[in-house]
């Protein structure tokens, strides 16, 4: 039996509902959906710092020089001043001389994406950001300690975790504090960057699966009545219609608005 369906994303479409997906989840927060894109933002800047040093390999529009330029402007800026309230003034000439270096590695990363990545050949990839170190990958799919290390691990975990301990130990040091406090906080920019946009991939294909799901239990629900334990989990918290006339409209009405065809094989099986 070969099932098939044309599935459509309601989130991406106001026009498109799911009742299922709208009282077991809710309309989003305007507010909370509004921080979520303000932290993404400012971990995706922040994050520059270390990942010029960790990845290869940019795409020519993930990877901006301008950015890096404001961004050194602004470490220095809160570096100076944070230098004065701690009495490290010392300390400020060496994020001065790591801010050289930063923008050292920003032009080669930036010559390097003008070598190969600014053409329109389908080789590259223009929003990658960048790929992870090669020993990385040969640790991808080992265990360690019972725990299998998976891309995610690394790009989450592992790989914000060197710049944060190199910071963190730089900073009990007062004349690289401010570039261990650097490190520190753009290793925690990187971490949660990768783990929002993990976040919202794994959303997407949620998103699909609820879908494909509700689509398959509607008969169940609508008009046989079936209770959550025989759906997969889904349902209404109402007490449905009793007519079947009623029931049915319902059913319609649902493979409607979610905009879910259904091949016109997918009950049949083949003959042999």
């Amino acid at each position: 039996m070969n099932t098939k369906s044309n599935i459509s994303n309601h989130n991406n479409n106001p026009e498109i509902r799911n009742i299922f997906v709208e009282t077991h989840f809710g309309k989003p927060n305007l507010i909370v959906a509004l921080l979520k894109d303000f932290f993404l933002f400012i971990a995706i800047y922040g994050s520059s710092v270390v990942e010029v040093f960790l990845r290869k390999r940019f795409g020519e529009r993930y990877f901006s020089l301008s950015h890096s330029v404001i961004l050194i402007f602004l470490i220095l800026y809160f570096g100076n001043f944070l230098s004065k309230v701690l009495n490290i003034e010392n300390s400020f000439i060496i994020l001065i001389i790591f801010m050289i270096i930063y923008l050292g590695f920003s032009l080669k990363h930036r010559m390097e994406i003008s070598k190969y990545g600014t053409t329109y050949d389908y080789k590259r990839f223009s929003l990658s950001n960048g790929e992870i170190a090669s020993f990385w990958n040969k640790l991808i799919g080992q265990s360690a300690y019972g725990v299998k290390i998976s891309e995610y691990s690394v790009r989450v975990v592992l790989e914000p975790a060197i710049p944060f301990i190199v910071g963190f130990i730089l900073s009990f040091f007062s004349l690289f504090a401010l570039v261990g406090i650097t490190l520190m906080l753009s290793a925690i920019c990187l971490a949660i960057k990768n783990f929002m946009q993990a976040q919202i991939a794994r959303n997407w294909v949620l998103d699909i699966i609820d879908n494909k799901i509700a689509n398959e239990t509607k008969h169940d629900l609508f008009i046989t009545g079936k209770s959550s334990r025989e759906t997969k989990g889904v349902y209404l918290p109402i007490e449905l219609p009793k007519d079947k006339q009623t029931r049915q409209y319902l059913y319609n009405t649902f493979e409607k608005e979610t905009g879910f065809q259904e091949d016109i094989w997918v009950n049949d099986e083949l003959d042999d």
